[in-house]
Formats: C-alpha cells, sequence, structure tokens
C-alpha cells in the first residue's frame, strides 16, 4: 500500500521538506511513497526580497516568482503530486484532509502522515508575503508599486526587520523626494532582548543618514481612509498624521484557522512536542511560522527542514523509535539592509560588519539563489 505523506504549504519550509522526502525518503519506503504538496499559489515566492520588490523596477517579477510545478518535475507522479487549493478542515481522528481546490472542488485526502507549513501572513492583505493564489498575490503588487510610485508621504508602523528594511529601501531608492515615516513603538527600533543594542543603534544612525524620520514610544491607535486618498493616522501620542501611503508592518497573522482549536496556543501557533509533532497527535507534525518552538525567522528554517525530514524519513522507513528532537537554533542571526549601502547585523553576541551585510544580502537580497532553493539543489545555508 502506498504512504502518503500530505504537506499543506508550499512557502520556505513546505516546498524544500518535499523535495528532502522526494530525494532521500522516496526509494527507501517499499511500499511506495507519495508526496503530495498542497498551495493555492503556482508560484513560490521569494518574499525575503519584498522590501525592495515592493519598489516599481527594483526587482523583476519573474526573480520574486518561481513556478513550483517546473521545480518538481523531474519526480515521477506516481511519487508527486501538486494540488493548487487551500486546506480547509483536519479530521485527525480519521486521518483526512480536505482541500478545497484553486476551480473550487473539494477533495478529501487519506494521509499517513501530515505536515502543516502553512505560515504566516502580514496584516491588511500587504504582498510582502503570499495572499492568496499567485495572481492574488502579484496584482496586490503591482497595486502596491503604483501606490508607492505616486506617494510623496509614507508612514511604516511596525519597526521591527520588515519595517526598518522598508522604511530603508524607499529612503534609499527616492533619496529625499518621498517624505518616509517609521513609527517605532519601543524606545529604539528593532526593539528586542535579542538584538544587540549596538546593531539597533547602528540601524537607528543610517536611518537618520537616509532621510528617515523615526517616531519612538508610539503606535497607531487608528487609521481611516480620506476622500481625498490619503490616510489619517490618530497616534497614541496624541497627534494626527496625515500620509499619502500607509503600511501597518508589525506583528505577524498565523495561517492555523483551519485547525481544531485544540491544536492551538493562544496565539494561535500550533502546539509541537519536542520532535516537531503536533502535541497529542501520531502523525502530524508542524514546521516555520505555525509553530510555537522557536522564533518565526527564516534563519530557523533550514534545520528545522532537515531535522523534520529526517524524522519523517525514520517514521516511513519503520525505524521511529530513532526519531530525534529538534535542535532549536542557539545562535541568533540576523542581517539588517537599507538599501545596497547601509547595513549591519550580528551572529550569536557578535556585530557583524556592515560592509559584509551589504555585499552578502544587500546588493540582491538572495534572490539570485532563489532558483536554487525551489528546484531542491540547495537550502539557504546548507546543502540539501
Amino acid at each position: 500500500m502506498v504512504k502518503t505523506v500530505v504537506i499543506v504549504g508550499a512557502g520556505f519550509t513546505g516546498l524544500p521538506t518535499a523535495h528532502k522526502l522526494l530525494i532521500y525518503t522516496a526509494s527507501k519506503v517499499p511500499e511506495k511513497l507519495k508526496v503530495v504538496l498542497v498551495s493555492p499559489n503556482s508560484h513560490f515566492y521569494w518574499n525575503l526580497a519584498a522590501v525592495r520588490g515592493v519598489i516599481p523596477g527594483a526587482i523583476p517579477d519573474e526573480q520574486l516568482f518561481i513556478p513550483i510545478t517546473d521545480a518538481f518535475s523531474r519526480y515521477p507522479s506516481e511519487n508527486f503530486e501538486f494540488i493548487l487549493g487551500k486546506a480547509d478542515n483536519l479530521q485527525p481522528e480519521n486521518s483526512v484532509v480536505r482541500v478545497v481546490a484553486n476551480d473550487g472542488s473539494t477533495r478529501e485526502i487519506i494521509y499517513d502522515q501530515l505536515v502543516i507549513a502553512t505560515g504566516s501572513s502580514i496584516r491588511g492583505n500587504l504582498p510582502f508575503k503570499s495572499i492568496g493564489t499567485h495572481e492574488d498575490t502579484i496584482t496586490a503588487l503591482h497595486s502596491l508599486q503604483k501606490e508607492i510610485e505616486n506617494a510623496g508621504s509614507i508612514t511604516i508602523a511596525g519597526a521591527g526587520p520588515t519595517g526598518v528594511e522598508t522604511a530603508g529601501e524607499l529612503a534609499a531608492a527616492y533619496g529625499g523626494k518621498k517624505q518616509i515615516t517609521l513609527i517605532c513603538a519601543g524606545d529604539k527600533v528593532l526593539h528586542s532582548s535579542d538584538v544587540m543594542s549596538s546593531v539597533s543603534q547602528t540601524v537607528e544612525n543610517d536611518l537618520q543618514k537616509l532621510g528617515v524620520k523615526v517616531i519612538h514610544k508610539t503606535k497607531v491607535e487608528t487609521s481611516t481612509k480620506e476622500p481625498s486618498g490619503q490616510t489619517k493616522l490618530v497616534l497614541s501620542n496624541g497627534e494626527i498624521l496625515t500620509t499619502d501611503l500607509y503600511l501597518p508592518l508589525f506583528g505577524l497573522q498565523i495561517n492555523t484557522g483551519w485547525l481544531p482549536p485544540s491544536f492551538l496556543d493562544a496565539e494561535g501557533n500550533v502546539q509541537l512536542d519536542s520532535y516537531m509533532r503536533v502535541t497529542g497527535t501520531a502523525n502530524i507534525w508542524g514546521i516555520g511560522d505555525v509553530g510555537n518552538l522557536e522564533s518565526k525567522q527564516v534563519t530557523a528554517t533550514d534545520t528545522q527542514i532537515i531535522d523534520l525530514a529526517e524524522n519523517l524519513d525514520f517514521v516511513l522507513t519503520g525505524r521511529e523509535s530513532q526519531i530525534k528532537e529538534h535542535k532549536i537554533a542557539d545562535k541568533k542571526m540576523i542581517f539588517i539592509t537599507l538599501g545596497k549601502s547601509y547595513a549591519t547585523g550580528q551572529i550569536s553576541w557578535w556585530k557583524v560588519w556592515g560592509w559584509l551585510v551589504a555585499y552578502i544580502k544587500g546588493r540582491k537580497i538572495f534572490v539570485d539563489s532563489a532558483p536554487n532553493y525551489v528546484n531542491g539543489k540547495e537550502l539557504r545555508h546548507k546543502p540539501m
């Protein structure tokens, strides 16, 4: 009997996990292995570069969006199936997941193992991550590019990595022709216990050099679209700010609404055990932003992919007693770029030279490595 692994989500964790099972595990399963990859997107979105990709003409669409079917064309159809659709119901007691295809049809799939890799979204359907189908995402991206091109003032709320890098990219691209404002809830940008003060200060200094206005210790209380097309923001410090374009880039929305509530914690994360298996289940696993084991950063995904694929290999080849605990990343890695010239970062508690970060990330934001990643030839920092 065929063993079926269903992977829901074809982003930075689900897609390479499928590749690893097909490359290393399929040939070892006596009954034959079938990997079913489910995603509403026909293309993989290299959204690591979205902070620059939202700028008109900065990155071609074909470098940001890579066809998924082409990346899996080398695998036999009996071992791999790609379904364009979204999972909307799970029956763990029957090992059944229901998928609503993009064409509106529904299908119930019986699985031996299920991997939840549905990731997260940005507030307000902003296309810094996928927002539905490929067509939905690319349409929203082009629309945002046009808004950015036409805006004289742009206000960003949220001074985490995405907000900071977006402000820096916009300022670097337009060189003072647009008024860029960054609203920061804390007393410094990148306000996190994991980020070194010297890194935060360097980013603050570079934003100032680029002409970005940073408003500290402030949040957006309300945002209202005005008849003029501008947005009125009421800030927690009592100020009212009117801007041509408002980008709320704070917080993530975890894409776990289709799962049983018993799987989730209070924040909507999937509760995982130390093996990356959903707590209380025998054959359901979680990876990437959906999980509650570690911070939601792409720098942690390589190890997650390797550990999960190995555990699935053990289970599928009759060696379940050998599964291993996931090793939580012990080194914090942060690379921040503000355009192509300004950059900083840290590895563990070592501050990385800005010129090195600018060279490694700032030039292309890794779009040159996207094809090999999507085609299953390499992970981000480790071999496939």
